[in-house]
């Protein structure tokens, strides 16, 4: 709904209750003030002055001619009366005027430009903030040169403004693309799984067993897309609750060293683990840490070729548990070392369909996060790494590389 016309006297009563408008009152208020103080100070110096002149001239021609003060009186008064005659005072009436009426326009023009100064940048920045309130997260506010070259207030505010429009329109962005993905992640199974059902309801397929455990398998499969962009939802929000407690870094490595021995040997990759000499504990989720480290070996024998290897080495050092896990391979794309913890990234392995759901980075990444860690992807000499950074637990051995 549009919001009503207004009419012209209420565009008027708008603009005189403006900010510039209320800064031009201000300002021109001042600089009349200023002005008419400075006036009022200058006439009367200009008059103790003129007085002071009098009663000096007075006393030279008294001392220098001999001139009695009565005579000397008379005199001065006939000087004033020859100088009114002699001047025009309607000439230098219009010529106080004419100063008056140019000093005020100096005064108006000089606070119209002021406020246009300081209003300008703020009327820009409503602007851009109402069309921001509208949706429309392209919106930011001009800088001039000027602002650009200035660092004060005015010129941080409307940077920080930009700053906060862009990320919100990155933010924008990448929820619609989450949303998109999404349901793409989920239209697939859920079409796989309806076109099956339909085949067994028609006759086409038959409702043996077998069959029935493909259902099943697509069913685990959405089951397992929901939960996990549950738990991603659940820890950006940081809503997630986590079991905190000492967790023994090596025995997590063992374990899930040994659950993945077995499928690298039948890939032909050679899976390698290396860890401290003294044992490492950090304070942590046990279950969502071994998620996090399932993940990363999952993603890793994903991408390393026959014959290739997967180390998964632990150091202690001082503040600090790094849990690295390299792979020969390709390593990332410069565009993968960018986004690949965005939800639903699809990189060249997805497209060639080696890759999974998409998730897998990004819940890692949030699990991390949301210990307090730090996770970063990057590229060997050799193929790819990753590394998990944790704080170790209070007491345990500063450095244990």
């Amino acid at each position: 709904m549009k919001p009503p016309r207004e009419t012209p006297w209420q565009a008027v009563w708008r603009g005189w209750n403006s900010l510039a408008a209320d800064l031009y009152k201000t300002m021109l208020g001042l600089a009349l003030l200023t002005s008419l103080t400075v006036f009022v100070v200058l006439s009367y110096a200009w008059s103790v002055f003129m007085d002071e002149v009098q009663r000096q001239t007075g006393a030279l021609l008294t001392a220098q001619f001999g001139l009695p003060p009565g005579e000397l009186e008379s005199l001065l008064v006939q000087a004033r009366r020859l100088s009114s005659t002699t001047l025009n005072v309607d000439e230098l009436q219009g010529l106080f005027a004419f100063g008056v009426a140019l000093l005020l326009t100096v005064l108006a023009l000089l606070a119209w430009w002021a406020a246009r100064r300081f209003a300008r940048p703020l009327t820009q920045l409503s602007a851009a903030a109402n069309r921001l309130t509208t949706g429309d997260f392209t919106a930011r506010a001009v800088l001039s040169r000027s602002l650009n070259r200035r660092n004060d207030e005015t010129a941080r505010l409307l940077r920080d403004f930009n700053a906060m429009a862009a990320s919100l329109e990155r933010l924008e962005r990448e929820r619609r693309y989450s949303v998109a993905a999404t349901a793409h992640e989920l239209r697939t199974p859920v079409t796989v799984l309806r076109g099956r059902l339909e085949g067994v309801r028609d006759g086409v397929l038959p409702a043996s067993p077998q069959e029935l455990e493909k259902l099943i398998g697509h069913a685990d499969l959405l089951s397992r897309l929901i939960e996990d962009l549950q738990l991603l939802s659940l820890t950006e929000a940081g809503e997630l609750r986590l079991d905190l407690g000492p967790v023994e870094v090596q025995d997590v490595l063992i374990r899930l060293h040994a659950d993945h021995l077995l499928a690298a040997q039948a890939q032909g990759v050679d899976l390698l683990l290396d860890l401290c000499a003294e044992p490492v504990r950090v304070m942590g989720d046990q279950r969502r840490l071994q998620q996090v480290v399932q993940n990363l070996l999952t993603n890793a024998l994903r991408h390393t070729p026959p014959h290739g290897t997967v180390w998964v080495r632990l150091a202690a050092q001082a503040g600090a548990v790094h849990i690295e896990i390299h792979n020969t391979g390709t390593g990332f794309t410069a565009e993968a070392l960018d986004r690949a913890f965005e939800r639903f990234y699809s990189g060249p392995d997805r497209e060639r369909g080696r890759g999974g759901s998409g998730l897998g980075l990004a819940i890692s990444k949030s699990l991390i996060d949301a210990h307090g860690g730090q996770m970063r992807l990057f590229n060997t000499r050799n193929g790819a790494g990753v590394r998990v950074t944790l704080k170790p637990l209070a007491g345990d051995a500063a450095d244990s590389d």
